[in-house]
Formats: structure tokens, sequence, C-alpha cells
């Protein structure tokens, strides 16, 4: 009996020391694939802050499903909800969005010290976002509202006063005209207070239009006034900027109500000619209904019925991918119940067996107990098959670790060549710009030495003419055909490039100065300055203009980096 004892006492050390050997395996497994999830966590955020379209949400998914659990943070978990929320957004499936949303808000800990308001905040902004396209004020009211309060709380108050602008937008949708005069007021005076004027003028925008529905024409002129003043829509020569073309509607309304035909009738053609047909038709109406032109009358108002019928279409097809998207919901929510109603089910069914096999179980160890003194040999029976059941643990816990082993060593494996395949991909990149460089050298040389350069390079010198249209697209020419290669990499990056770009990288790679630019293009030196930081954030990345010339030139003429290294 003692040697029995001593066999058994043998096996369960065994067992033991395999048991604890399996869970410290697990817990170095764990530990390297919750750092992997993290990881993973803060490059999807990375992405996020990078303003990246995302395609997919399968990334955030597998994100809320690691952390969606009791024993991760209370940060991770929103984060985790938050980043699948944006994801479904960027989809279109805006109910899925909200769902989202909301749940990362329910994540959050707000009485914990360490919790992350800014995220928070930032899913309260999104959710309006998401509110507001799927019309529903209300909902983004209170939205905006808590945008705002926990803006305050982290102290950024360019964002808090940006929420209140952000509050005009589901007022207007109520027809809240005295809300969105009052919202108005209290950004204005907020960004006053801190020292911002330039924001405290914006607010002005949204309430213009009430100021001339009341025939309030004071505090419209006024307003007019300060955004033309302060706003830096403008450019010099009175001109606005790109994409704010709209406001000449509200200039055009404001000179319409006054009784100001002609200058309503100049900006209203310019709301025109910035593509908007509908409000361009239905100003130039007013204008000549005033006037008493029949002929003009007769002419606009088939067009502004047109535009009118292409605007509303427009609207229809909004609801009905609005409506699509809440019964794609539907459908979802009916298949999450139907497949929670099979999870319950086969949770009934597992528990059943459960209970089963352990009434099985007890009532076999009661029988095996009562005749244990009586069969020997079944003893000894059930002594072999402890002995075939420990040989086993023993070869199931060797086969684990081998898994692990070789799971690890194949991912190491896949991780270096992978980087391989990319270091040899940048390779090919670079060797190929190289060959398009080198080829066209003669074309270069031909370039520098062209009639177009020497005259662009005379005229910088003298400063005393700017550079014609046809000066312009000759030296263009020239340069495009001697630097394929660099036009070819703009090409596939699918960069939009502006000419006033074009010519600021062209004239840099002359070598030129930013004042002799300048006095090329007609244009001050700041806003030479300007484009150069715009096209060097555009094609580099970079912040500043400082660099551009280095970027340049590295791009345009890839050998002399080659040979540089070289000599190095």
């Amino acid at each position: 009996m003692n040697v029995e004892r001593q066999k058994h006492i043998f096996v369960w050390v065994i067992c033991g020391l395999v048991l604890t050997a399996a869970l410290v395996a697990g817990g170095v497994w764990a530990v390297r694939h919750d750092r992997a999830m993290h990881g993973a966590l803060r490059e999807l955020q990375e992405w996020n802050l990078a303003d990246t379209v995302f395609r997919s949400d399968s990334a955030a998914q597998v994100l809320v499903d690691y952390f969606d659990h009791p024993w991760h943070s209370a940060n991770d978990q929103m984060l985790a909800y938050y980043l699948l929320g944006r994801a479904y957004a960027d989809m279109g499936e805006a109910p899925q969005a909200i769902e989202a949303y909301q749940t990362a808000i329910e994540r959050a800990d707000t009485t914990a010290s360490d919790c992350d308001f800014r995220i928070l905040r930032n899913v309260y902004g999104q959710m309006a976002e998401v509110f507001h396209a799927q019309n529903l004020p209300e909902d983004e009211l209170k939205a905006d509202s808590a945008f705002i309060h926990y803006s305050w709380v982290i102290g950024d108050t360019l964002e808090a006063i940006s929420g209140y602008t952000s509050l005009l937008r589901p007022y207007f949708l109520l027809l809240d005209t005295v809300g969105m005069i009052r919202i108005s007021q209290t950004a204005k005076s907020i960004a006053l207070l801190h020292g911002y004027p330039q924001v405290a003028t914006m607010t002005n925008i949204g309430i213009i239009d009430i100021y001339i529905a009341r025939k309030d024409f004071e505090s419209a002129k006024d307003g007019i006034r300060q955004i033309r003043e302060d706003s830096g829509f403008f450019d010099r020569e009175g001109n606005l900027l790109p994409g704010r073309e709209m406001f000449y509607y509200t200039m055009a309304s404001y000179f319409d109500a006054v009784n100001q035909l002609d200058s309503a009738e100049f900006y209203y053609r310019r709301v025109l000619s910035a593509g908007e047909d509908e409000a361009g038709y239905k100003g130039l109406l007013s204008v000549y209904r005033k006037r008493g032109i029949a002929d003009s009358i007769a002419k606009f108002a088939p067009l502004y019925a047109d535009a009118n019928d292409a605007y509303h279409e427009s609207l229809r097809t909004e609801e009905v991918h609005r409506t699509t998207s809440l019964y794609n919901y539907n459908r979802h929510l009916r298949q999450a119940q139907v497949s929670e109603q099979k999870a319950n089910r086969r949770r009934t069914i597992i528990f059943i067996l459960l209970v089963t096999i352990i009434i099985l179980c007890t009532i076999g160890l009661v029988v095996i107990q009562r005749k244990k003194k009586k069969e020997q040999e079944l003893a000894l029976v059930i002594a072999h098959i402890e002995e075939d059941l420990r040989h086993a643990a023993d070869k199931y816990s060797k086969t684990q670790e081998e898994l692990h082993l070789a799971e690890s060593q194949l991912q190491d494996y896949v991780t270096t060549k992978q980087n391989e395949i990319d270091e040899l991909y940048e390779q090919q990149q670079q060797l190929k710009m190289l060959y398009e460089s080198l080829k066209s050298k003669d074309k270069r040389a031909l370039y520098y030495s062209s009639k177009a350069v020497v005259q662009i390079r005379s005229l910088a010198y003298s400063r005393k003419d700017a550079m014609t249209d046809s000066e312009w697209i000759e030296l263009k020419a020239h340069f495009q055909a001697a630097f394929s290669h660099f036009c070819h990499m703009i090409e596939q990056r699918a960069i939009e490039v502006t000419e006033n770009e074009w010519k600021v990288c062209v004239l840099l790679d002359l070598g030129l100065t930013t004042d002799d630019i300048a006095a090329l293009m007609k244009q001050s030196a700041q806003r030479i300055s300007n484009i150069k930081a715009q096209t060097n954030h555009l094609l580099f990345n970079e912040r500043g203009g400082s660099g551009l010339s280095q970027n340049l030139r590295c791009a345009i003429h890839p050998e002399e980096n080659v040979f540089s290294q070289q000599l190095d």
C-alpha cells in the first residue's frame, strides 16, 4: 500500500508540474497577445486622428471583441467602441454607428481619476454629426451639449466655442430662430472673452439671414462688414476664397432686401458661377420681378424650377438612403436576436449535458466506492487506466508546448519575410525612379539650357516684369518632359496639385528665392511662403516650407542621393 501511495503522489506531482508549466506558457502568451492588441488599438486610433476613411469594420470589431470584458480598463473599452462607431459612420451605417457610440459612452467611467474625457468628448461630437446627417435635431442638441460640457472639462476653449456654433444646425432644423440668435450671441461673447476675435466674427454667419428676414438690416449689415474685415474668407481683391462662395448669396440677399438691385444681381450671378444653380436662379428671379422685366422673368423662372426640382430630388435621394440605413439596421437587430436565441439554446443544452455528466459521474463514484473493497481486479484496471491518462496528459502538454513554439516561430518568420518584401519594394521604387531620372539625363541638360529657363531666370533676376501665362506653359511643358518621373510620382499618389503649387515647385528647382518667385508670380513673399508650406505638406507630409527645396531636390534628382550615399 505504501508503494501504491508513493506512485499516486508521484503522479500528482508530475501532473502539478505539467499544469504549472501550461499555466506559465498560457500566461506568457496572454501577456504578449494583450500587448499586441493594445498596440493595434493605438494604431487604429492614430489612423482615426489622421482622418483616415475606414472602409471596413473588421479591425475595430476585433478590438471590441477583445476589450469588451470587465477586466479591461474603461478607457480601452470606450476607445474600442468609439473606433467601431467611426468605422460604421464612414461606411454609411448610421444606426450601427450610433449604437457603437452609445455603448462607448456607457463604458466610460466618469468617476475614475484617469477617465479619458477627451475621447468621451469626441464620441459625443461624432454622434452629433451622425444625428445631423439623419435629420434628428433633438438628439443632435443633446450630443452637442455634452460635447460642449466635456470640452470645458478638459479645458479646450476653442472646441467648446465650436460646439456652441454647431448648435446652430439643430436649431435651424427646428426652425428656432430665437435659439439660433441666442446661441450665436453666447458663442460670440465667449470667444471675445477668451481672446478669439476672429472666431467671434465667424459666429455671425449663421444668423445674418435671420436678421434679413426680420428686416433688421443694420444688424445684418454690421455682420456682413465684420465677416468681410475679420473672417479671412476674402482675398486681397475682395473675392471669397474657394469653398466659401455661398456667402455671396447672403450678401446678395441683403442688397435684395434693401432694394440695391444692381449689387444684388452682381452677387447672385457670382453664386451662379460657383455652381449653386438653385440659389442663383432664385435670387435673379427675385431681382427681375422687382424690376418688372418680363423677358428675364420668363427666362429664369423655368431655370429656377429645374434647379429646384434637382435640389429636391437630391433631398429625396438622401431620404431614401436614410430609410435604407434604418431598414438594414432593423434587419441587423433581428439577426442579432435570432443569434442570441440560438446561443441561449446552445447554453441550455450544454448545461443539461453538464448536469447529466455530473450526475452520472456521481453515481459511478458511489458504485465504485461500494465495490472497491470487494473488487481488487477492478481496482487494478482502474490503476492501469489512470496510468494511461497520466501518459496522455504528459503527451498533451508536450504537444501543446510544441504547438505554441511552432506558432511563435511561424509568426516571426512571416514578420521577417514581410519586412524583407517591404524593403525590396522600397528599393524597387527607388531604382525605378533613379532609372527614369538617369534615362532623362540628356533631357534635363537641354531643359536647364533651354530658352524658356534662361528667359525665366532673366525675368527673376531683373524683377521688372512678371511671368506671362504663355511663358509659364512653355516652361512647365519643358519641365514635365525632362522630369517625367517626378510627374509620375505625383500621378501615382493621386495628389491634386494646384497651378500655383506647380509654379513654386518648378521655380524652386531653378534655384530661385522666395522674393524672385513672388516677383514672377505677382504675389507677396508671405503668400509664396504659404504656398511653399502647403506644397511641402501636400507632397512630403512635412510642416513649414523651409524644407521644400531640399525635398524637391531629392524627388526631382534622385540620382544625386544615390551618388552621395555611395561617396559616403
